[in-house]
């Protein structure tokens, strides 16, 4: 069995959105626990709002793939052919 690491420039599934945002989350929890201070909080603000947008646009990329694929399916699998 291979594993893969998730995609951040092409992400192939759900898995690749949630362990990017599961990394992404771990990652400023630690920092925030390292450092504190206003300007960590609002890059740490500005990084997860980066992250979150990604997740939409990834999100809206498997969703719209999915729709294709189902519609070439649906084509090459006509009753009537």
């Amino acid at each position: 069995m291979s594993v893969r690491l998730p995609s951040v420039r092409h992400p192939h599934s759900f898995y690749d959105v949630f362990g990017v945002v599961a990394a992404a989350v771990a990652i400023m929890a630690l920092v925030l626990a390292v450092r504190y201070g206003s300007i960590v909080r609002l890059e740490t603000a500005v990084f997860m709002t980066v992250v979150f947008l990604w997740a939409g646009w990834a999100t809206e990329r498997i969703l719209g793939e999915s729709k294709e694929r189902a519609t070439r399916h649906q084509q090459r699998n006509r009753p009537w052919k």
